[in-house]
């Protein structure tokens, strides 16, 4: 667990010069041979109190789900999440309002490039941003196109729901992550020692929740879209 204001380190040469887009039987040929970087945002409402999820209707993953996809060369995780957000919802954000939530690897058994079958291999950096407003949170709107359903979801629903469980460690990370940081801030203003051992038993308590929660794994995909249906392994 990364403490929410937990840095990556980017290095990127300036002279970098991207090609960005694949013919999709190229782009085959790379998924069956590379893993995939991507970056994945928990978007929160303005009063912190909801995540916003996408119910996805393509493959991988058809079912709920970050907003997100995948980095461009030259990009820093930063970055790539202003872009995909910029791309996905329509919102502008400053980098510095982006907070680390975990870091998760998939491989999930399909995926949209022929052969489908053959699946992708993703690594992830997962982010939390909370909107400012109303006018932000006006502006969440998928692409029909590969969502059937969005909603804003308490964390308790995704934690004790049939959700994804690299969903549910996010968020159950996520929580943790911001107990960590209110001892954080509790120490920097010179808090009491006993409010700061209050907040340490609710990070180890939160800590412990997210190492139970994923030892029980039950999560079934089952996407009426897709006619498709599978289980999901956890390897923690």
């Amino acid at each position: 667990l990364y403490p929410a204001n937990f840095l990556i380190n980017s290095t990127i040469a300036l002279s970098h010069k991207p090609h960005r887009f694949l013919p999709d039987g190229q782009y085959g040929v790379a998924l069956d041979n590379l893993v995939k970087g991507c970056t994945d945002i928990l978007l929160l409402n303005p009063d912190g109190t909801h995540i916003f999820a996408g119910k996805r209707c393509v493959q991988p993953q058809p079912d709920w789900w970050f907003m997100g996809g995948r980095m461009f060369p030259g990009e820093t995780p930063i970055q790539s999440c202003q872009r995909l957000l910029k791309r996905e919802l329509g919102l502008e954000i400053e980098g510095e309002r982006f907070r680390t939530v975990c870091a998760q690897a998939f491989a999930f058994g399909m995926r949209e490039q022929e052969p489908k079958e053959h699946g992708t291999t993703d690594t992830q950096f997962c982010y939390k941003l909370q909107l400012k407003n109303e006018e932000e949170a006006k502006k969440v709107v998928v692409d029909p196109e590969e969502y059937c359903d969005s909603e804003w979801k308490l964390p308790a629903e995704i934690l004790e729901g049939n959700y994804h469980p690299a969903l549910k460690y996010a968020v159950g990370c996520m929580l943790a992550g911001e107990t960590l940081e209110k001892m954080q801030e509790c120490e920097e203003k010179g808090g009491d020692d006993a409010d700061i051992a209050k907040l340490s038993r609710e990070f180890l308590k939160r800590r412990k929740a997210v190492d139970d929660m994923m030892k029980k794994n039950d999560y079934k995909l089952d996407s009426k879209e897709l006619n498709y249906n599978t289980t999901v392994n956890s390897k923690y």
